[in-house]
């Protein structure tokens, strides 16, 4: 059965709890009943072992794993150790998603996208991570910090849920239709793939042997952005990805992110973002390694005061 859930956006999500896990030795996934609760996982590195019901599910780096209630979850098979993961757990208001099943109901999976619905697929690959990782960081530490209101939290995760239903989408739509489209996408792949400090307009055009001047035109025709500044936002999503995810010091960043220096990245950053390096790490400087203070055999059900205060 290939199935997908559909969540309606007119209203937030309710986070009930997250967090970012790495497993030790011999461990597998506690079992679990999703008594009303969706749950996403988001794979770090490693591999999980999920048998869902009597289905079993090989999880690797970058997958999307998101189950809707009511059903059975455990480990069937010890991860390596070092596997680590982020998790949510959240409830959607009443009749706030719903399952379809595209091959019994015979729907296309981007007839089900109609601006106000998020879908996602019980399991999918993201192409890359940067702007889930750094949502992810932003809802753990909204989480932790215990704001005025539980509404921030919320509204973080389910942008998180739209950033996620987003890149299903662009699966689903599949390859450009059109041959200059199709060829720009081409060039966006080899960029991400051949991102280095010197990477030059120039370089892009002599591997697809192109004249610099066609390259730079059709490009900007096709993203709206030009090769340099799409080079530059590869860049920064990196940057944006070590900051959140390691405590390492600006300087080693900036080589990371395909800087050829500080004062350069700096520059190039603040440009980008309205931020310093440093000034967007202190905005969530929470570090989440591990979420054992979380027993996922202890049951979650509507049965909370802030699910009744929301939705009843």
């Amino acid at each position: 059965m290939l199935s997908v859930t559909c969540f309606n956006l007119s209203a937030p999500v309710l986070h009930i709890s997250s967090g970012k896990f790495t497993a030790g030795k011999n461990w597998m996934h506690k079992p679990m009943y999703h008594n009303g609760n969706f749950e996403i996982i988001i794979v770090i590195k490693g591999t999980l072992y999920m048998q869902v019901d009597d289905n079993h599910y090989e999880l690797n780096v970058n997958d999307v794993f998101a189950l809707p209630p009511y059903h059975h979850l455990h480990g069937y098979k010890v991860s390596p150790e070092g596997t680590q993961y982020f998790w949510f757990h959240f409830f959607t208001k009443p009749n706030g998603l719903k399952v379809v099943d595209l091959e019994k109901q015979n729907i296309k999976p981007i007839d089900l996208f109609d601006g106000q619905t998020a879908v996602l697929p019980l399991i999918f690959n993201l192409k890359s991570v940067e702007k889930e990782f750094v949502l992810a960081k932003q809802i753990l530490d909204v989480a932790s910090n215990h704001y005025f209101t539980s509404l921030s939290v919320d509204y973080l995760l389910t942008e998180l849920l739209i950033q996620l239903s987003e890149d299903y989408y662009q699966k689903v739509i599949g390859p450009p239709l059109t041959e200059r489209a199709a060829r720009v996408n081409s060039i966006k792949s080899w960029i991400r793939a051949n991102l280095s400090k010197s990477l030059r307009v120039s370089d892009v055009a002599e591997a697809f042997d192109l004249n610099p001047h066609y390259l730079v035109r059709i490009f900007k025709q096709q993203s709206k952005q030009t090769v340099i500044q799409y080079i530059n936002s590869l860049k920064v999503d990196k940057a944006n990805e070590l900051l959140v995810r390691t405590n390492l010091p600006i300087k080693q960043i900036a080589g990371m992110a395909y800087y050829s220096d500080e004062k350069q990245f700096m520059k190039m950053y603040k440009k980008h973002t309205s931020l310093t390096p440093s000034q967007f790490r202190r905005a969530y400087p929470q570090q989440f390694l591990d979420s054992s203070s979380f027993d996922p055999e202890v049951p979650i059900t509507k049965n909370t005061e802030n699910y009744r205060r929301r939705f009843k």
